[in-house]
């Protein structure tokens, strides 16, 4: 039994990675700054501050395995990915943590988004640090393409970048990668996982129409500059490495 610590454990990815955990039968402390709404029997709360340090080291005392899913979807929480990162990494040395995984997305350091930047970075520091670090790049989330499309559809069009192909993934396939990350020893540096099929963005945003039966018009729209490159160019997808085994369609089925 390996006492694994998830930073970010109350959001889609790291939920999802602590559930798989908990069940594989490891010890499995969530940190982040608040307490989830709902306990899950069996798992560890710890509350921390990622930014300031609070109560770093205690919530890491005794843990063997560190695995980080936090997410700075701001401009005011992005430093979690760097100031927070090595705040994490200096604690978790302290305590004698001898592994880490890390979160990280596809294709990350081929484009020069802000939020990709932080990401790099954090790929950096973590790779650089005296723990045993193995980095997984994952493809965008089911849940992405999701809230985008409904979010775009209140207005009655769903937009469809033209060239753009999106490899989806289910948080709970991903998360048996994490998992396997954290308990195999030697796992590698890095590696990428990505969901079960490519798709362009038209025919997800028509697999959501049929769906939700939605009567919004799917829009073809161009992306200019490096973002568009990034997409035509197919840089988001890992087709060698179908990890998830859920498309689609079958997560929008699942969840009504």
């Amino acid at each position: 039994m390996t006492t694994v610590l998830v930073a970010g454990g109350t959001g889609t990815a790291g939920s999802a990675v602590v559930d798989e955990l908990h069940a594989r039968g490891h010890r499995v402390r969530v940190l982040s700054r608040h307490a989830p709404a709902t306990a899950r029997d069996g798992v560890e709360h710890v509350p921390g501050d990622l930014l300031t340090g609070s109560g770093l080291a205690s919530a890491l005392a005794g843990v063997e395995v560190l695995v980080s899913a936090v997410n700075g979807v701001d401009r005011t929480s992005r430093p979690v990915f760097t100031d927070g990162a090595r705040n994490l990494l200096r604690a978790a040395e302290s305590a004698g943590v001898r592994r880490a995984v890390l979160l990280s997305i596809v294709g990350v350091d081929r484009v020069r988004f802000s939020y990709y930047r932080a990401l790099t970075e954090q790929e950096k520091i973590y790779t650089s640090s005296a723990l045993e670090t193995t980095v997984v790049r994952s493809t965008q989330f089911h849940q992405l393409l999701r809230s985008i499309f409904a979010a775009s559809a209140r207005v009655g069009l769903v937009p469809a970048v033209r060239g753009a192909r999106f490899q989806p993934i289910d948080p709970t396939d991903l998360a048996r990668a994490l998992a396997d990350a954290a308990l195999n020893d030697g796992a590698g540096a890095r590696f990428e996982v990505g969901g079960p099929e490519i798709a362009t963005m038209r025919e997800l945003a028509e697999a959501w129409k049929r769906a939700t039966g939605s009567r919004a018009v799917v829009l073809g729209l161009p992306v200019p500059g490096p973002p568009g490159r990034f997409l035509r160019r197919g840089l988001n997808l890992t087709p060698g490495n179908r990890y998830g085994s859920i498309t689609f369609a079958q997560f929008l089925a699942d969840r009504g």
